[in-house]
């Protein structure tokens, strides 16, 4: 399996709660297509204050593709204020603002310096960043970002869109929620990459300021390619243990949306630690900010390898898809979790970023009791794990009970997935005697 720093992007909805309570919660999204009229809108929801008096701010990673591509987005605002949407871009960016019928209010494709209301005031590229700042009255909007260029390059771009309530935009960064990563001493320790590839995404640089976001990672060895993606201009640079540069680059192709992002490649690397730094490249008017991601690969994974063989009661054991938890020996604080695969016989081989230590190692099935195997030493790699897992366990409370039973009764006869305990397709007399065959049983 492969692993995802913090959170995946693709297809979610992430809502990071901020560390200082003034700021909202950003809720984040990427543009899912088909969104290109009205009707076909993407919702992001209540901007400002919501219903549970909780102050929201949406950012959107979006893609303007193929040539004329237009990106709606619907949003609801439940009171009256001043509300602000801006397109972060690298290219020429056009933003429109509707009301709940589709009647015109507001566009903007340049900065105008003597209107604080039309277009972006937080980024530095060029005048060319679109955003509208506007007072509005409790209702449903529609949003629109699209290019000024109707074919050819420039016709597609990344971009971000930010949605929030007020004139000033909020800089949160999720890997500074305890402090900075402005430094050496202080960068976000990624620990060993034990993947195929790691991404960190939504990382953020401060708009128009000194912002030198810094990662700490170790790697077995190899090549070293560090990728940034996003709607911002980067400069990355990769240090040794000793903080001594040995590559940085400003822009890369390797991003045919965004020709400013950031491409460094490393060969024949000793095993060790390196440092990655993130930074927005220096404009006349400060430098570039905004939401990025940085994708690292091509690196030998450091990793401890773990194996054994699951006992479950499934006419196919290679479909099903494993949890496995790794708890600190004799304590309930999880160090690390992930989702595995065996064969068809049980037998399996994952692996973890733990590299030491005396743990307790979980496993169940999405319809099993979780089984445990106490004090494992990780300071070397682990075979030969047996977990006898119990079935019958639907609602994933840890024990087989009347609630078990119902879920089974209630879908008896149907082909519903979740409550088909022996995995034939069908949820009859076999699932509800395994209910009932290990009813009172209890995981670890």
């Amino acid at each position: 399996m492969r692993k995802h720093i913090l959170n995946t992007l693709v297809g979610t909805l992430v809502t990071l709660t901020t560390a200082v309570a003034q700021l909202p919660q950003i809720d984040f999204f990427v543009d899912t297509e088909v969104n290109n009229t009205l009707a076909t809108a993407q919702d992001l929801g209540v901007v400002g204050l919501d219903s549970s008096n909780t102050r929201r701010m949406k950012v959107v990673r979006g893609l303007i593709n193929p040539d004329g591509d237009v990106d709606w987005f619907r949003v609801q605002i439940l009171q009256s204020g001043t509300y602000s949407f801006r397109v972060d871009c690298t290219l020429d960016s056009v933003i429109t603002l509707y009301n709940a019928n589709g009647g015109f209010i507001a566009e903007n494709d340049d900065d105008d310096p003597n209107n604080i209301n039309r277009g972006n005031r937080d980024t530095s590229f060029t005048n060319a960043d679109s955003g509208i700042t506007i007072s509005l009255s409790a209702g449903t909007y529609y949003v629109v970002v699209r290019s000024i260029a109707s074919a050819g390059v420039l016709a597609r771009f990344r971009y971000t869109l930010r949605v929030f309530e007020g004139s000033t935009a909020p800089d949160y960064d999720p890997y500074e929620v305890n402090g900075t990563n402005d430094t050496f001493a202080t960068a976000t320790n990624l620990g060993n990459l034990a993947d195929d590839f790691t991404l960190i995404p939504n990382a953020f640089l401060r708009y128009r300021q000194t912002d030198l976001d810094h990662y700490r990672i170790e790697i077995g060895g190899g090549d070293l390619i560090v990728r940034t993606f996003g709607a911002t201009d980067t400069v990355v640079t990769v240090y040794d243990s000793a903080f001594n540069p040995l590559a940085s680059n400003d822009d890369d192709p390797h991003d045919p949306f965004n020709p400013y992002t950031s491409r460094v490649q490393l060969s024949n690397l000793p095993a060790g630690v390196y440092y990655i730094r993130v930074e927005g490249y220096n404009y006349i008017g400060g430098r570039a900010g905004g939401w990025y991601d940085v994708l690292i690969t091509g690196y030998q994974p450091v990793r401890r390898l773990i194996s054994g063989r699951v006992n479950f009661d499934r006419q196919n054991l290679s479909t099903v898809p494993f949890e496995m938890e790794i708890f600190e020996a004799g304590t309930q604080n999880l160090r690390a979790q992930r989702t595995f695969n065996t064969n068809n016989a049980g037998e399996f081989t994952t692996y973890t970023a733990i590299m030491s230590g005396t743990v307790d190692i979980a496993v169940r099935a999405p319809t099993s009791l979780r089984r445990m195997v106490r004090n494992v030493s990780l300071n070397s790699d682990v075979s030969g794990l047996v977990f006898d897992l119990i079935n019958g366990d639907l609602n994933r409370d840890n024990v087989i009970n009347d609630a078990d039973l119902l879920i089974v009764l209630f879908n008896f006869g149907t082909t519903n997935e979740t409550a088909d305990l022996n995995g034939d397709g069908v949820v009859n007399d076999a699932d509800l005697l395994t209910v009932l065959f290990n009813f009172g049983q209890q995981g670890d």
